[in-house]
């Protein structure tokens, strides 16, 4: 093992666990490309791949201008074809396939970026703007230079157990990788609820994020030490410091452990149900002794697949985990598309407050509908609710259950069997927060999504590691908004769950029953270390504790809350 040139690195934590292992560095541009070097016997298929790339890129651009006649785009693409002709771009491809034995890909990833910097870096505006036209010309060759079903192949056919370290990582792509030899995740971009963290957590994969400029840092093959726990990333480490940071796997737990009751000690009942990201997840349930799914992320489908799954498809899925889960409940969220999750169009300058769940939905009625009568027709099978995320007005709930009247009348006429299922909405939006006692006059229940109601009260990004200290969960205001949430719930008579990441977080479980919650939807790798502490503590306890977190977070006494908090000082 190299103990030399050891480096320390800070990120955020936000997926526990450690690893000792080799690096796979990942380069995100128009598709993943490994960042690894070939033999030197393959240098002649590499030259001639990418040979073959540009004559194909050439010939796609001449076929476009023929088609497109005098149109203005005609220019942009003569001078497309001329960068092609350039030797310069050539030649030196070439050179980094020869003397740096580099896969085509990766050396045309790399001059690219060359030839885009130093034409970034010059004084006239004219020659700055080309250095995008030179990226989209990138794109065109790489696009030709790897199939289009490359970046699903690419991390689904990992051979040995390694550490991605990468920019950043999409959902899709961590639904696509092998899991198996996946054992930690390293990426410069991301925050502690960015989908890609939540999936970490998820698979039970250790992750660090925040690590700006990691990806140069380190060279391919490297070892390094990681550590999800505290947020910690060691280039090749000491062996004393492998013994120091420890290595376990995560989320450990012995099945044949007896199973823990979610009661207090005093006897008071919080309902523990799990956040569903697959189907074949729902085998977890009675083996974690959970007590339905408080959210099912259809959303996932459209990942894995990579297109839109049919009214059937969507059925047949819904009806298995319905039938498995049996009279327990199975709540469905409509799919949340947008932010940092699926986007099936052209992307938006700004997609969390873009045209994101409920919002995309209602504009694609059709195709919403669809997945409307598929969840109907599921119904018969077991305990089915609807959850609709990314609500901001009244009128969507109104506009929503007026489709789902529309679909049931559908399935009538052609005498297909449904039952009367709830509707639910995700309290994730302040509009909504704040004016929830008007949506308690049609909803059956309602689940706080804290990850987005969170970062909407702060107004910060909560993928940006930057400004990770703002996105805090002790923010007095948010923190109010929650008791105000159960305050209306109270009132309305309408349960309340929690499902979002703050609910998953361990150190906050008894600040959110003192707060009132009573019902919990969790990732699963934290069922039992929930459940645990649910039974040690007692209501006076958690609410005594809260109290003391809200008057210190109040005078922004952060690290003060912090440390009463997190050492469970409820004495």
């Amino acid at each position: 093992m190299k103990t030399y040139n050891s480096s320390i690195w800070e990120g955020i934590a936000v997926s526990p666990g450690k690893f000792y292992g080799k690096i796979q560095k990942i380069i995100s541009s128009n598709h993943l490309i490994l960042e690894e070097h070939i033999s030197e016997k393959k240098v002649e298929r590499e030259l001639q791949k990418f040979q073959v790339g540009l004559q194909k890129t050439k010939r796609e651009l001449e076929d476009i201008i023929k088609k497109t006649g005098q149109d203005i785009s005609r220019d942009i693409l003569l001078a497309q074809i001329t960068m092609i002709d350039d030797p310069m771009l050539y030649t030196q491809v070439c050179k980094r396939i020869k003397e740096n034995l580099e896969s085509a890909p990766l050396a045309l990833f790399h001059v690219i970026e060359q030839i885009s910097q130093e034409f970034s870096d010059l004084e006239d505006e004219y020659f700055r703007e080309r250095a995008e036209d030179i990226k989209d010309i990138g794109r065109r060759i790489e696009d030709n230079l790897l199939r289009k079903k490359s970046d699903s192949q690419i991390l689904a056919n990992l051979k040995e157990p390694i550490i991605l370290v990468a920019t950043e990582l999409t959902a899709s792509q961590m639904l696509n990788m092998n899991k198996k030899f996946v054992k930690g995740i390293v990426t410069e971009r991301g925050g502690k609820t960015g989908h890609m963290a939540i999936l970490a957590r998820y698979f039970q994969i250790p992750a660090v994020v925040g690590l700006s400029g990691v990806t140069k840092k380190l060279k391919d093959n490297e070892h390094i030490l990681i550590d999800g726990d505290n947020g910690i990333v060691i280039r090749n480490p000491h062996i004393n410091q492998i013994k120091f940071y420890g290595y376990r796997e995560t989320y450990n737990y012995d099945k044949k452990q007896k199973l823990i009751d979610s009661k207090t000690k005093d006897g008071t009942k919080i309902c523990l149900k799990i956040n569903l990201e697959t189907e074949k997840d729902a085998e977890l349930l009675s083996e974690l002794g959970a007590e339905g799914v408080g959210l099912y992320r259809t959303e996932i489908l459209l990942m894995e697949e990579g297109s839109f799954p049919t009214e059937e498809e969507q059925f047949q899925i819904y009806k298995r985990i319905a039938q498995r889960l049996g009279s327990q409940p199975f709540v469905i969220r409509t799919f949340d598309i947008g932010a940092d999750k699926y986007q099936p169009e052209e992307k938006e300058e700004n997609p969390f407050l873009g045209e994101r769940g409920i919002r995309y939905s209602l504009r694609k009625k059709d195709w919403f509908k669809k997945q409307l009568r598929a969840i109907l027709r599921a119904s018969v099978y077991g305990n089915i609710s609807i959850l609709l995320p990314m609500v901001t007005q009244y009128s969507e709930v109104i506009e929503t259950q007026n489709l789902i009247r529309e679909c049931k009348k559908e399935l009538t006429q052609k005498n297909i069997k449904f039952k009367k299922l709830k509707l639910g909405i995700m309290v994730e939006t302040p509009a909504c927060a704040l004016n929830l006692s008007l949506f308690a006059k049609t909803c059956d229940f309602f689940s706080v999504g804290t990850n987005d109601l969170l970062q909407y009260f702060v107004a910060v990004d909560r993928n940006n590691h930057k400004l990770s200290k703002l996105y805090n969960p002790l923010n007095y205001a948010f923190l109010y908004s929650l008791l105000h949430i159960i305050q209306v719930s109270k009132e309305s008579d309408i349960p309340v769950s929690i499902c979002g990441e703050m609910a998953s977080d361990t150190n906050f479980t008894i600040l959110l029953i003192g707060l009132g919650f009573r019902e919990f939807s969790v990732s699963p790798p934290f069922v039992r270390t929930i459940q645990k502490i649910i039974s040690e503590i007692t209501i006076t306890q958690a609410e005594k504790l809260t109290q003391k977190v809200l008057s210190l977070v109040k005078e922004e006494k952060y690290s003060e809350a912090e440390a009463y908090l997190f050492n469970l000082h409820i004495l």
